[in-house]
């Protein structure tokens, strides 16, 4: 039987799915949310950097205040807790889903309530958040939500779950002029897929014993390999068994240990593209050799600023979107200053206000615009206001004749009359 080969001239046609110059095709596969979700769940620099992100967002207190007045009101925010578990059920969720997405959709679930007197109304049950890969959205031609189409069936009736436009909140945490913000994922997924072939790569290195030793004996005969293989099965796992071999015997690795260098060198790139793109520095992903302590602290600032930039989107949709469709209008979600860091700054900002004679009511509109607010109405303390002392010059008895000076000779003479002052005079 004769084999039909393929002719080299024609196998140099273009793989539409390797080539980049096909159709932007490249050698990774299509992009998908579940491929890249796994991803980030098996890279512990991807993990670490978003659990990182998320706590640093949720690091900050927050309060619940009335809009009219602007006060805090520590009785409406137990009572979100209690019936929404708000901040960890509700806000955490945001924040993370918000992080990986760009996007978050918060489920309002109402439910019928009979009156005493027999009128119906609609209350607010629960709040969830949507996982951004079940549904999808549609939209309005400047990005307005009009539905979202759930992609997973209910598991008992059978049906597509739709929800209204008054049904769900959006929170987008990137491009707000168009509809679904676009999502990092994308970006990132080049990276981590290719991070995921180098860890594969390195584990097959050393899962097969790339970097075992090669014997090569010299002036050996046959009966002494023998001896020596078998020496090498009994003990080889043994190193404190001494190592024994008659002749001459050269040894050296599989593969050269420096190719680990260019390996290392090359998961350091990848692991700082990723923290490039969630915007975590290396010092607070646990990369300390990448981050000087002389930049620690600037590296912490733009953290925080990415911080406050989500929670200022989260605060704004939760207060103007959320609060009005479950029937809190009344209340404003405002968050405290992001770590005690900043906490510590206002109250330095507010002492060096209060040393410019500035009023209490400035303090505290600085105070509250900050995030910070109090459930008692007097914050200052009235001055307590010391009796001032007479001040006295220790000067005024220069002029004094026992302060005057005499000229040369004169200390030696008697003096003509006392002129000792009556305040250093003894007292009988």
């Amino acid at each position: 039987m004769v084999k039909e080969l393929t002719k080299k001239a024609n196998s140099k046609n273009v793989i539409a799915t390797f080539s980049p110059t096909k159709g932007n095709a490249t050698i990774y596969p299509n992009f998908n949310y579940t491929t890249v979700l796994n991803l980030i769940d098996q890279d512990p620099v991807a993990r670490g950097a978003i659990n990182h992100f998320i706590a640093k967002c949720m690091e900050g207190d927050y309060a619940i205040i009335k809009k009219d007045s602007y006060l805090y009101s520590k009785d409406e925010e137990l009572r979100l807790e209690e019936q929404y578990n708000f901040r960890t059920d509700y806000l955490r969720k945001v924040f993370l889903t918000g992080k990986i997405f760009n996007n978050a959709f918060g489920e309002i679930v109402k439910v019928e309530h009979i009156n005493p007197d027999g009128s119906s109304q609609n209350r607010t049950k629960a709040l969830n958040v949507l996982d951004p890969t079940t549904v999808e959205i549609e939209t309005k031609s400047n990005g307005d939500l009009i539905k979202l189409q759930g992609l997973i069936p209910d598991p008992l009736t059978g049906e597509y779950p739709e929800w209204s436009k008054d049904e769900v909140v959006w929170y987008k945490f990137n491009d707000m002029s168009r509809g679904y913000a676009p999502v990092d994922l994308k970006a990132l997924y080049e990276t981590l897929q290719l991070k995921s072939w180098v860890r594969r790569y390195v584990g097959w290195l050393w899962k097969t014993g790339q970097y075992r030793l090669l014997y090569n004996p010299k002036a050996a005969s046959d009966n002494d390999i023998e001896d020596f293989v078998a020496f090498l099965q009994k003990n080889d796992d043994d190193y404190q068994v001494p190592f024994i071999f008659k002749g001459e015997l050269e040894t050296k690795l599989l593969r050269d240990l420096k190719e680990t260098e260019s390996i290392n060198s090359l998961l350091s790139y990848l692991d700082s593209q990723i923290l490039i793109l969630l915007r975590v520095p290396p010092v607070d992903a646990g990369i300390t050799d990448a981050s000087g302590r002389s930049s620690a602290d600037q590296q912490s600032n733009n953290l925080i600023t990415s911080v406050t930039d989500m929670k200022k989107i989260v605060e704004d949709v939760t207060n103007y979107d959320l609060f009005p469709k479950i029937n809190k209008s009344g209340l404003m979600l405002k968050f405290a200053p992001a770590d005690r860091f900043a906490v510590k700054q206002v109250f330095e900002v507010v002492q060096m206000m209060k040393s410019m004679n500035m009023t209490d009511e400035t303090c505290i509109e600085y105070m509250n615009d900050s995030g910070m607010f109090f459930k008692s109405a007097e914050v200052f303390n009235e001055p307590i206001l010391d009796p001032v002392a007479k001040a006295t010059n220790p000067r005024s008895n220069d002029n004094a004749p026992s302060r005057k000076g005499k000229g040369a000779g004169e200390g030696n003479k008697p003096a003509e009359q006392v002129t000792t002052r009556p305040d250093q005079l003894a007292k009988q």
